[in-house]
């Protein structure tokens, strides 16, 4: 989940060459992100489990209400008191993980690490591979492309926690107000936009997030345009500006220009105000992105309806995922297996997912077990009414696809809010955004020691 109000909390909420990078390179990249980060108050550490004979373990997150999983691991295993602490969410806490990796003291035993940075630390050898202390075991408990996420070749260096499957949620009796119904393709969604649009001028379909990189990421992967290539190693392929990434700029570049869709930035104030006042009329969101939105709405509770993301030909079902994070151990713990059986615990067992399923945590889990219980297919929200939003989320779960994130991620999202500054305020258009962009990720890749293919 690119960082979101997970600070106010989750996700970013929404991250390998071996040997030749060196840490310091990294953290240096996480360094200048950091000033780009949304600030993030100063986290009170709990301290849990106190047998004076067990296995001390410390754990780093940012997800709101973790602690009572934590809790209830320590209760259920005493022979491991688990320590937890908040130190940051996001780019704060790995810079803090890169810092202490160069300085070859200081990493946790266990830290929340978003999908798109795990590739940052398995680079430079700070991560823990977990298949020999059991963690293929446990592999057909996740959904295929999540579990994806977390490996290389034949290792495991995190095990999944939440992930983000898009779906549109769309506002009912604003859609019934305009005869509009969930489009099923992309180019019914952008007559529908300019329908709406002259309908009601002040109106958007829904708003382009140009600052949010893991959202458009997400969007381009949907349309067959993921930009990045990776497999390990020091090889990897940049390509911004070919055909089908160019077609994914122009579409959008054709709304914006039309201003048939909104520029404000996702998960803020504004962009929920837009929504709750019926200005945008749908979002192009994630599983956990209710959670926030419920917290601003007032006008338009019960109005939400969940639907399947538009597709590039009808017919198809090609799903997206923005935003969720992993659980890997960090080299320099002492004891890989019990760090091993508590990460299993919190993202492999529903006692955990009991828990961080429920508010404050409300996890999107990429636990098959709990996306096919019906309890959870049945959980409501009060924008939905009687509705059962989940049901689609779930189905975009099981249809998403894996996408290859490269370790330049955090140099990417830093540089991404400059680039892409022009878009949202109409001084640049998209598809030149893109062509920067490329330069600027094949120079930085090329100075870090890739070999990038264009």
């Amino acid at each position: 989940m690119d960082i979101k109000k997970r600070a106010r909390d989750h996700t970013s909420a929404h991250g390998k060459a071996r040997g030749r990078l060196a840490v310091a390179s990294i953290a240096a990249a996480l360094a200048t992100s950091l000033a780009l980060a949304v600030p993030v108050p100063a986290g009170a550490t709990a301290r849990t489990g106190s047998a004076a004979s067990c296995t001390k373990l410390t754990f780093w997150a940012w997800v709101p209400g973790i602690v009572r999983a934590v809790n209830a691991f320590n209760a259920s295993h005493p022979s491991i008191c688990v320590t937890y602490s908040n130190v940051g969410a996001g780019t704060p806490e790995y810079v803090k993980l890169a810092e202490a990796a160069k300085a070859g003291t200081g990493e946790p035993d266990v830290a929340e690490v978003e999908y798109y940075e795990i590739p940052s630390f398995e680079i430079t050898h700070s991560l823990v591979n977990l298949v020999p202390y059991g963690a293929n075991s446990i592999k057909n408990d996740f959904v295929p492309w999540v579990w994806q996420q977390v490996t290389q070749g034949s290792a495991v260096y995190s095990i999944p926690g939440d992930t983000g499957p898009m779906a549109d949620y769309y506002n009912s009796v604003l859609f019934a107000k305009y005869n509009l119904t969930p489009p099923t393709t992309w180019a019914q969604f952008a007559s529908d936009a300019a329908a709406l649009k002259k309908a009601d001028p002040s109106a958007y379909m829904t708003n382009f997030a140009a600052l949010d990189l893991q959202w458009m990421l997400a969007l381009m992967g949907q349309a067959g345009a993921f930009p990045f290539q990776y497999s390990g190693g020091s090889k990897l392929t940049i390509d911004w500006t070919g055909p089908a990434q160019m077609a994914f700029a122009n579409y959008w570049q054709s709304l914006i220009s039309a201003k048939e869709v909104n520029t404000t930035t996702d998960v803020s104030a504004t962009s929920s105000a837009d929504l709750d006042r019926g200005i945008d009329a749908l979002w192009l969101c994630a599983g956990w992105s209710p959670s926030y939105f419920v917290e601003e709405a007032k006008l338009s509770l019960g109005d939400w309806r969940a639907a399947a993301l538009p597709q590039s030909k009808a017919g198809e079902d090609v799903a997206a995922d923005w935003g969720g994070s992993s659980y890997p151990v960090f080299s320099q713990s002492k004891d890989p297996q019990a760090a091993y059986t508590f990460t299993s615990w919190l993202n492999a067992s529903m006692a955990s997912w009991n828990i961080t399923k429920t508010a404050p945590s409300s996890l999107f889990p990429s636990y098959k077990p709990l996306l096919d219980e019906p309890s959870f297919l049945d959980i409501t929200n009060p924008l939905s009414g009687s509705t059962h939003p989940y049901v689609v989320f779930s189905q975009s779960a099981a249809h998403a696809t894996y996408q290859s994130f490269p370790p330049i991620m955090t140099y990417a999202n830093s540089d991404s809010a400059t680039v892409f500054a022009g878009v949202l305020n109409g001084t640049e258009t998209l598809p030149a955004a893109f062509t920067t962009f490329q330069k600027a990720l094949v120079s930085y890749a090329k100075s870090q020691g890739f070999t990038v293919t264009t």
